[in-house]
Parts: C-alpha cells; sequence; structure tokens
C-alpha cells in the first residue's frame, strides 16, 4: 500500500512516497526542486502555484497570492483576498488550487498524510483536509510538523524524555515543547512567534543588502522593481551559502545599472544579530520553565536551521548548565568547534545537558509517512493529531537508500564514485577555514560489487568506526567516518542493494 505524506506550511509543500512499513523516497514537486512554493500566480488565464510566482512576487506583487495558510477557514470569502483581474481567491479557494496542484500525486496513493504549522487549529486542519476529501482524495490524518519532528528525533535516540522543537516557515518561528509518555509524545506547549516569522527575517536581509549596496555603489536596488526583485530571488542561495559557511557573490540588475556584491557568512549572521538573539531570548525563556533536571534536547527542522546564527544561539543555550544563567552573545552567536557537528551536539542527558540536532528537509514527512497504514486502518482515529501521537520504533540505521549524513542533510551516494574534501569539484565539499583537518580530497567511495569502499588518500588518516583505515574499507550501515582524527563524521546509512533514487511528478 502506498502512503503519501505531505509537509505543509506557509513557504512551501515538501512530499515523500513510498509503500507503508518502507523508506519513503522524496517527491520532486517542482523539478528539480523537491520543494513546491506556496505562491499562486494570478496573471494567467488560470492560477498556477509554484516558483514561477515567486520570481514575480516583488515586482508585480499585486499578481502573487502568498501566505494564505495561516488564514484558511470552513467558511468561504472569510479573511485576507487576493484578487487580480478575475481572479479572486480567499485562503480557503488559495489552498483548494495547491489540491489541485497535488491531485495527480495523491490519486495513486491509498493513505495520505499532512503535517502542519504548529500555529493551525484542530479546526483549520480539519478544512484542510476536507478539501483533499473534496477531490477524491484518501486523506486520512495530519499532525503539527512539531509533533512530526519530535517522533523524527526520537526515533533516531536523540532525546528520551523532552525535547524542544523549533520551526519555522513565512508566518512566524514556532517553538514546542514535547515529552515522551507511555510510548506516547505528548505536545505539552506550543509557542508562535509571528515577528520571527521567514518573511521578517527576508526583510531584514533586503534591507541589509540594499544598505550594503548604497554603501558601496550608490545605488539602491529598493528603488528598482526588476533589481529588487532579483535581490529577493537570491535569498534561497544566500541562506544555503550561511548555513554551509561560505561567501557568495550577489548581483542586480535595472534597466540601467548592474552592480554585484561578495556576501560573506559572517555578514549575513550579522545583519540578523537582532532577530536571532531574540529568538534566543525566547527559547532560553522556554528552557528555563522544564522541571529541574530535564536535559535541554533541541530538534529543529531543516526551515528552522537555515535561519541565519539561529543554530549556533541554541547550541550556546544546551552547552549551559541546567538552571544556570545563560550569557548571551554581545557580537555574535557562538561557533562550532571543528569536530563532528551530530555527536558534538548529541550530549548525554545523563550528564544533565542535552543537544541540538538538525533534521533533514524531508524527516517530519517521514515520521508522517509511518503513520499512514495506522490511519487507514482505524488503529489511529482519522483526523488530527492535535497534541498526542505515537512514538516510532527506533528507525534501522539500514533503511533508506545508501547515503552520507551529516549537519542534517543526507548526500545520497547514486553516483559510482563520491568524494569527499575541500577541493571544489566534491560531491561532499567542507569548508577549509572551518575543517583544516579536511585534506582537499581527503577520501572517496566507490560502489563496488562487493559493497561501497572507501579509499584514503589523506596522510593525515580517514577513521571508520575510530579505526584508522589502512587499506580499501568495505562499509556497513551505520558505520561512522571519520575525516582525520580531529575532523568531522559522517555516517554511512542505508541498503545498499538498489541505487537511489527521486521521484519525479509523473513517475508514482
Amino acid at each position: 500500500m502506498t502512503v503519501l505524506a505531505l509537509d505543509w506550511n506557509a513557504t512551501r509543500v515538501r512530499a515523500v512516497l513510498g509503500p507503508a512499513g518502507e523508506y519513503p523516497l522524496p517527491v520532486a514537486l517542482e523539478p528539480p526542486g523537491l520543494d513546491l512554493p506556496l505562491a499562486i500566480g494570478l496573471e494567467g488565464s488560470t492560477p498556477e502555484v509554484g516558483g514561477a510566482a515567486l520570481r514575480v512576487c516583488r515586482r508585480t506583487p499585486h499578481l502573487v497570492c502568498q501566505n494564505f495558510l495561516p488564514f484558511v477557514t470552513g467558511t468561504a470569502n472569510e479573511g485576507p483576498r487576493w484578487q487580480a483581474g478575475r481572479h479572486a481567491l480567499d485562503a480557503r479557494a488559495a489552498c483548494e488550487v495547491v489540491w489541485r496542484r497535488l491531485r495527480d500525486l495523491g490519486t495513486n496513493s491509498k493513505s495520505i498524510v499532512l503535517t502542519l504549522p504548529g500555529y493551525l487549529e484542530a479546526a483549520q486542519a480539519d478544512v484542510l483536509r476536507g478539501l483533499g476529501e473534496r477531490g477524491r482524495l484518501p486523506v486520512f490524518g495530519s499532525l503539527p510538523a512539531l509533533l512530526a519532528a519530535a517522533l523524527a528525533g526520537h526515533a533516531e535516540q536523540f532525546w528520551q524524555r523532552s525535547v524542544l522543537v523549533v520551526d519555522a516557515d513565512d508566518q512566524a518561528l514556532t517553538f514546542g515543547w514535547v515529552q515522551a509518555q507511555n510510548d506516547q509524545a505528548h505536545l505539552i506547549d506550543v509557542q508562535t512567534f509571528p515577528r520571527l516569522g521567514l518573511q521578517a527575517w527576508r526583510e531584514r536581509l533586503i534591507d541589509a543588502l540594499a544598505e550594503a549596496f548604497v554603501w558601496h555603489h550608490r545605488r539602491d536596488p529598493r528603488d528598482a522593481p526588476l533589481a529588487e526583485q532579483g535581490l529577493y530571488d537570491q535569498l534561497e542561495p544566500l541562506l544555503d551559502a550561511a548555513l554551509k559557511h561560505q561567501a557568495i557573490q550577489i548581483g542586480v540588475q535595472a534597466q540601467q545599472w548592474y552592480k554585484h556584491l561578495i556576501v560573506h557568512p559572517e555578514q549575513v549572521r550579522h545583519f540578523t544579530e537582532a532577530l536571532t538573539r531574540q529568538a534566543q531570548a525566547e527559547a532560553h525563556s522556554l528552557l528555563m520553565g522544564w522541571p529541574s533536571g530535564e536535559a535541554r534536547s533541541i530538534v529543529m527542522t531543516h526551515d528552522a536551521a537555515r535561519l541565519p546564527g539561529l543554530v549556533d544561539a541554541l547550541h550556546a543555550l544546551v552547552l549551559s548548565a541546567p538552571g544556570s544563567e545563560t550569557k548571551l552573545p554581545t557580537t555574535r552567536v557562538t561557533s562550532f568547534q571543528d569536530d563532528d557537528f551530530g555527536e558534538a551536539l548529541m550530549i548525554p542527558e545523563a550528564e544533565g545537558r542535552g543537544g541540538v540536532l538538525v533534521l533533514p528537509p524531508e524527516a517530519p514527512a517521514r515520521a508522517a509517512h509511518a503513520l499512514g497504514e495506522a490511519f487507514r486502518r482505524g488503529q489511529i482515529p482519522k483526523g488530527h493529531l492535535e497534541t498526542i501521537a505515537p512514538l516510532a520504533s527506533v528507525e534501522p540505521v539500514e533503511a533508506g537508500p545508501p547515503r552520507l549524513h551529516f549537519e542534517g542533510h543526507d548526500y545520497s551516494l547514486r553516483e559510482g564514485t563520491f568524494t569527499i574534501g575541500t577541493q571544489y569539484g566534491c560531491q561532499l565539499h567542507f569548508d577549509a577555514a572551518r575543517h583544516p583537518d579536511v585534506a582537499p580530497r581527503h577520501c572517496q567511495i566507490v560502489r563496488e560489487p562487493r559493497g561501497f569502499t572507501l579509499y584514503n588518500f589523506c596522510s593525515q588518516g580517514t577513521l571508520v568506526n575510530e579505526q584508522l583505515v589502512t587499506g580499501p574499507k568495505v562499509l556497513q550501515a551505520g558505520d561512522r567516518i571519520r575525516l582525520s582524527a580531529r575532523g568531522p563524521t559522517l555516517r554511512f546509512l542505508g541498503k545498499v542493494t538498489a541505487p537511489p533514487r527521486l521521484l519525479v511528478r509523473g513517475e508514482w
């Protein structure tokens, strides 16, 4: 039985698809991209969902419908309306447009489960599911993305008793406190901060970048719609580069001029420092309210982790002893050590400390996918799991396609050869400044008849499960690969019997 899980928020939709009980694959909803942006263009003969609408949202904002999900209601013509020409949409009608876009994907599924932002009420979740059912889609249930993220973190054995989950979309930055009780995850509290939503970070970045252009070139991109749109279009690459601690060139063009700017990751963090400090202060307040002795474990969705500096800021919180006051940074957030990202942040609860886990982008959807069959069979009542969801069993290291896991990301080993190092052209490229112990061409993983084999090319060595590699090493699921004695650690996961692949619209 095929189960489809859709991860909705005010910014985008993600999807995973696969048989019940098996490791689902992400679906490229807007190839080659996995995400379907929740923006609707109203310029054409019919409303169109996707990235094309985003590419004109600053030039012709009156022709784009965005951020409608938080306002969906059960009654038509309530709340905000977007109108252009003969098109007029309210939030409910906009969600219907999105469901029509996803209909072909859903008709071949026997069960559909949704994850939704934590700020949506149960009645709104019921409305959204009902709109899918009106399109004759088997939408059986939904749950908050906060709960789904907590389930994903628990399956990785990251937390045991309680966890703070952080999620973000255009509407808000959302915190959820989840506790484990009797094999169930309980969403105890939800705190929503609209002023810290992704849209606020984008606006701050646009203003800061525009001021930098004025300083360097005496040109303000906000004065020209074409230039402002070009600046907006480069925010996603800018966030990705900042997350990887890489510099990026930003170029903007108006009708009569073109200018460019080199932006370093430290500058991006400086631009959004005020927002980072506010988010850290809110998380600090929530953690201080936890019972004494509770480990401070934090799970972040991929969307929240892309907010510049937020991962480091929350990491600084959990490094403080429980019950002690955490000194907030005055100039910039604390940097990570050059050691293993995952291991350094997963501090054992027995020590009275917690850690920070950044989830892969599809992790909440995969947690929802695991509930699809139970919803269909009635083992879980049909509807919205507002506060309680069953904890999943620990995910086996053999689950899913062959991949390397590092810093909340999965790197597929679909190619015959996968090279790791600081040299440009490596499939997994490390920043030499951040990881000085990684060589330009450190090691290589080759798919061979006997399995995936690691070859070391670095004089400082590569370790597998803390054992120095002295020759070809066949990898087993769950192996930890450390790049030199003090370098970062990756994890090898998945089956090795079939090459991994993504699902593209039209293949399901």
